[in-house]
Formats: structure tokens, C-alpha cells, sequence
């Protein structure tokens, strides 16, 4: 049934013509053969996120308002399916797809958090603090994936962007900002506050 599902769908996009010339039998064995090949490629795109990429891009669908309801489900299920390695079914390949389509126009930056680096051994199932989405915390963790190079170029100029007041502070930007943190922290990142000595007068001092 998945193989007729978006078999049917391969065809309607790619041979939609103005002719009612049907296909030879070499020529539909060659389409399907074509669209199998897509499903295969298209499935393999689908899990290279991860389950809670799947999660995030659904509630980011909900709270933007850029995927229906139907859409929301879908991510749902793909992302169970991903976390146990089950078989997709056509319709939601190709439904899949559109969601990633929707979420490359509008908001690319959440591809981002695909890339989740390395986890180095010493730190994996530790928790980390949450930390607050301020220009300070940003501007460090770009220095130092700056010399570590853990983040995607597109994560990397995200959040340069962010540090530099090129892009705005706003809602959406800042969850981003905190999945790429979270990355960063799992990778061995650590936020240290800046702190800023009291410059004392001689008498001060004197008087100690």
C-alpha cells in the first residue's frame, strides 16, 4: 500500500502533462522503479533528524501556526517512528517532506538542532543548567565553538548574528538559541559569568 501511496504521488508531480498518451509498460515499470528509488532517498532525509527535532519542528508548527493540525500529527508519528526504527509508510514520506519543506521557508534555523555534535563520554546523561538566552551567554558560546567547531555553519552564523544584534531577540529566536546551547553544552561548553571586580580607592584599600 505505501509503495502504491507514493507511487501515485510521484507521478502526479513529476508527469503532470496535458495529454492523455498513457505510459508503456517499460515506461511505468521505469517510473515506479523511479519513485521507489525517491521514497528510499526521501526516507533516509527523514531520519537524519532525530525524534526531538521531530518534536521541536511540531511545536514550532503549532505555535507559528505554519502547519495544520494534520501536518502537527505527522510529525508525531514520524517521530516515533524514528526513535524505533520502523518503516515509513508512502503518505508519510511524502508528508514529511513537505513539512521540512515548510520549515526550510520559513524557519530554517530549526534544521539546526538536526546537528547535535559529538556528546564527549564524561558528560553523557548529565543534566545541565538551563541557561538564560542573554547577549552574554551567546557571545561566549560563539567564541568558544568558535575554537571547537561543534555547530553547523548555518547554527554557527545564527547565533553570531544573535550576539551581534543582527538578528532580533525575539521569541522564536531565543528558543532556538537555547536548543543550540543545549547542543553546545553536550559538547563540552560551559558558561562562565563575567565577573567584574570593584576598582577600590586608595583609602579603601588603606583602611583594610
Amino acid at each position: 500500500m505505501a509503495k502504491i501511496d507514493y507511487f501515485c504521488g510521484f507521478i502526479l508531480k513529476s508527469f503532470v502533462k496535458a495529454t492523455t498518451v498513457k505510459p508503456s509498460r517499460k515506461e511505468q515499470a521505469a517510473l515506479e522503479a523511479a519513485a521507489l528509488l525517491q521514497q528510499k532517498e526521501d526516507s533516509k532525509k527523514l531520519r537524519s533528524y532525530e525524534p526531538d527535532t521531530w518534536k521541536k519542528i511540531e511545536d514550532w508548527g503549532r505555535e507559528s501556526g505554519n502547519l495544520s493540525h494534520h501536518l502537527q500529527s505527522y510529525c508525531f508519528a514520524i517521530a516515533g517512528k524514528v526513535r524505533k526504527v520502523a518503516k515509513f509508510e508512502g503518505f508519510e514520506v511524502a508528508n514529511g517532506i513537505r513539512i521540512l519543506e515548510t520549515v526550510n521557508q520559513y524557519a530554517p534555523e530549526l534544521l539546526i538542532i538536526a546537528d547535535k555534535g559529538e556528546t564527549l563520554p564524561e558528560i553523557k546523561g548529565k543534566q545541565f543548567p538551563k541557561l538564560d538566552i542573554t547577549i552574554e551567554v551567546i557571545s561566549q558560546a560563539v567564541l568558544w565553538d568558535k575554537k571547537h567547531k561543534k555547530w553547523k555553519n548555518i547554527s554557527y552564523t545564527f547565533m553570531s548574528e544573535l550576539a551581534s544584534l543582527k538578528k532580533p531577540m525575539s521569541d522564536q529566536n531565543k528558543k532556538i538559541a537555547s536548543w543550540n546551547l543545549e547542543t553546545l553544552q553536550k559538547c563540552g561548553f560551559e558558561y562562565k559569568p563575567i565577573v567584574i571586580e570593584e576598582i577600590k580607592t586608595p583609602a579603601e584599600v588603606t583602611a583594610e
